[in-house]
């Protein structure tokens, strides 16, 4: 079973190294940051258990960003959010339940008591996942390069997963509490949801919406009306978003073992469709050029491509993120 992950951000040094070293030893993984614009940072790749975080801090405090993750972040609601304090005074304390703190971890720390209040914390999680099925669906998403934006009946965001969120800024896209746009493309992508949530209205809808990434370049909204509630319990329709420009290649193993690749035959394959000359490929694996021909010619014979740009579309078809999430 993988250890919970959980986020420190801690602007003391000292304190972040402790706290840290002692979850380590009670059997959690540990990501640490110094400040908020670490947290977010580290929060993009990463999908934490847990959060304690210090409430005073340096630029961004730690209301304002439990501020911001509730509001940008829906998909990390029932992540629990703990604060880290030398104020616990009881107005505080109401203050920072009413924006959204699950629980209070007062300094200096007693290292018993946060163990246990991480636990117990924690186990309350595994319960409310248990009793909610759908959970191991919304976490599935995050596995897939298209970006999957569900939403309820009333047009709010239930839940969008890894890609969502990094294409959505793409085309001036947000994701906070519902979903928005800018300009003509706004009120376009805001009549289609509309049109998805309305009874008798269209059930699937389409918009290519410009990217301001460069010239030409678009994001692609496909919009889906759910015959029934769909992961999550509530969902009444979703949101595909996919950039064709952006579309990243299967991880290094399961290239290898789809098409029976070698480790090193899978590692030129990936190279490649991420955009990567020969000569590039050769450099950043360390072998020669000619080397490269060689397993090129393998690739060839294994997928059943018969040249480069086949290739690549093969393997940028395959709708997965590369690596774990």
């Amino acid at each position: 079973m993988t250890a919970p992950l959980i986020l420190c951000i801690e602007d003391e040094p000292a304190l972040r190294d402790d706290i840290a070293f002692d979850l380590r030893d009670a059997g959690y993984e540990v990501l640490t940051a110094a400040d908020a614009d670490q947290a977010l940072t580290l929060l993009e790749g990463q999908r934490p258990d847990l959060i304690l975080c210090d409430i005073v801090m340096p630029g961004m405090d730690g209301k304002a960003l439990l501020a911001h993750l509730r509001q940008r972040r829906p998909d990390l609601d029932a992540v629990p959010f703990l604060f880290l304090t030398a104020l616990t005074s009881r107005a505080q304390v109401i203050d920072g339940r009413i924006a959204g703190a699950d629980d209070y971890v007062a300094k200096p720390i007693d290292y018993d008591l946060l163990r246990a209040t991480v636990a117990a914390r924690l186990r309350q999680v595994t319960r409310l996942r248990d009793a909610q099925p759908d959970g191991a669906g919304l976490a599935a998403l995050d596995l897939l390069s298209l970006g999957v934006v569900l939403l309820a009946v009333d047009g709010s965001v239930i839940h969008a997963n890894i890609s969502a969120r990094k294409l959505a800024p793409l085309a001036g896209i947000a994701l906070s509490g519902r979903v928005t746009g800018q300009g003509e493309d706004g009120r376009r992508l805001s009549a289609l949801i509309d049109r998805l949530l309305t009874p008798g209205g269209d059930a699937e809808e389409a918009l290519r919406l410009h990217s301001g990434a460069a010239a030409g370049a678009a994001v692609m909204v496909a919009g889906l009306r759910l015959r029934r509630e769909g992961p999550g319990g509530r969902a009444r329709a979703m949101l595909v978003l996919s950039d064709p420009d952006r579309v990243a290649p299967m991880g290094d193993a399961m290239l290898g073992q789809l098409f029976g690749l070698t480790p090193t035959e899978a590692r030129v394959a990936s190279l490649l469709a991420e955009g990567l000359r020969r000569d590039q490929i050769a450099a950043q694996i360390g072998i020669s050029q000619t080397t490269v021909a060689f397993h090129l010619r393998n690739i060839f014979g294994k997928t059943g491509a018969g040249r480069q740009a086949e290739l690549v579309g093969l393997i940028l078809s395959m709708p997965l993120v590369t690596g774990e999430v």
